[in-house]
């Protein structure tokens, strides 16, 4: 249980505030298309990413639908520290990116309605076989963990909508942090 607390720490420490977005969402997407590829980069690219090798050791048909961005504004965007590696998600493109680094990747969504794409992907997840944490942090938040392979897998979600404080943008926006540890 102490490490589940200290891994849920970390990862609130590590997933910082909403900061300001870009002018527009996608006029190519729309706001429930980005949310399903959200759910999709979570579950088969930042959970399996963050459980073994990053990004590069995802199978090629899901590493080819990622691109590695050097966009300065995407990384300003998205928070990423140095160390960190940004991916778009093509499918996503703009509006859907990865951050990863050893042992963590974040999944960000801006567009879609937070309530609804939180509780999307908190369902697929629980079908996955992660389990939901009771006493979720303020605000929208959901904390979903999974032991498998002698590893323990955390994952917490957070959503914000315009006008919420410590919000600065003017669309929803939906992280979902992956975080593995050793355990299980």
């Amino acid at each position: 249980m102490r490490r589940t607390v200290l891994a849920f720490a970390a990862m609130l420490a590590s997933a910082g505030p909403a900061i300001a977005q870009r002018e527009a969402i996608s006029p190519d997407l729309s706001p429930d298309a980005a949310a399903k590829i959200f759910q999709d980069a979570v579950v088969s690219m930042c959970v399996p990413a963050a459980s073994g090798g990053g990004v590069s050791a995802l199978p090629a048909g899901v590493r080819g639908r990622l691109r590695a961005s050097t966009d300065p504004e995407t990384r300003r965007q998205a928070g990423a520290g140095a160390d960190e590696t940004i991916w778009d998600v093509m499918d996503g493109k703009g509006v859907v990116t990865v951050r990863e680094k050893a042992g963590r990747c974040i999944v960000s969504v801006y567009g879609p309605a937070a309530g609804p794409t939180m509780l999307a992907l908190t369902g697929a997840m629980t079908s996955a076989g992660f389990e939901s944490l009771a006493g979720v942090g303020p605000g929208m938040e959901q904390r979903l963990t999974k032991n498998s392979g002698g590893k323990h897998i955390a994952v917490l979600i957070r959503g914000s909508e315009p006008g919420m404080p410590g919000h600065n943008s003017r669309f929803p926006v939906v992280t979902a942090t992956v975080m593995v540890s050793p355990g299980g």
